[in-house]
């Protein structure tokens, strides 16, 4: 006879994409306002190395300009309204065990200029090294929809309507098993943060 283990308890938002308006106009501009001309570079693929100095690669895959995202050393803002919002989200959906922001892999503030035609095919966020314990991916949209062409945030098997994405101040919440892409931007520029919440080995 076969012995079968128990039914596990399944959570049916494992596969959520969560997107909702958190930030207004004047939250947005201000992030935006706070990057530093200077600390622009290209994006790479497959992360850093030990003085985050260079992309271990750069190719077809991805193009955009990024930097840390700027954080006010007083209040804190924006990363703890950032961790405000996906804790209380994550509570009542994915529930994973979540740490927080890690030192190794805090936020950007990505640019995506039509004169890079700047995009990031498909892909997933977990990966190996400081990757290895992200758990929640995020976006926070900081640009006009008016003002850009093309630049779409979408996600494999998930039915969101792209134009909500678009709406300046919505926050974009997945897990980073979740295969997703940044389609070229050919008008205009997209102004976004993206970043990770990590958390303990899935068990």
């Amino acid at each position: 006879m076969i012995v079968l283990p128990s039914m596990p308890l399944r959570n049916p938002n494992v596969g959520l994409v969560y997107h909702g308006l958190h930030f207004n106009a004047g939250e947005c501009d201000t992030i935006v306002a706070s990057a530093i001309d200077s600390e622009w570079r290209e994006g790479g693929v497959g992360g850093y190395g030990e003085d985050k100095a260079t992309p271990s690669a750069i190719g077809k895959a991805r193009s955009c300009l990024e930097q840390r995202l700027p954080i006010d050393q007083r209040s804190g803002a924006p990363l703890n309204k950032i961790s405000l919002e996906i804790s209380a989200v994550n509570a009542n959906g994915w529930r994973f065990e979540l740490s927080g922001f890690v030192a190794d892999d805090m936020p950007y503030l990505m640019r995506y200029p039509d004169s890079m035609q700047a995009h990031n095919d498909w892909h997933v966020d977990m990966g190996r090294a400081y990757a290895a314990s992200r758990k929640l991916g995020f976006t926070i949209q900081l640009t006009e929809a008016k003002d850009y062409a093309g630049g779409d945030l979408e996600f494999k098997n998930a039915e969101i309507d792209a134009k909500s994405l678009r709406q300046k101040g919505t926050l974009a919440i997945f897990p980073t098993y979740w295969l997703h892409r940044v389609k070229p931007v050919t008008k205009g520029t997209r102004d976004a943060i993206v970043g990770w919440v990590h958390g303990p080995s899935f068990r």
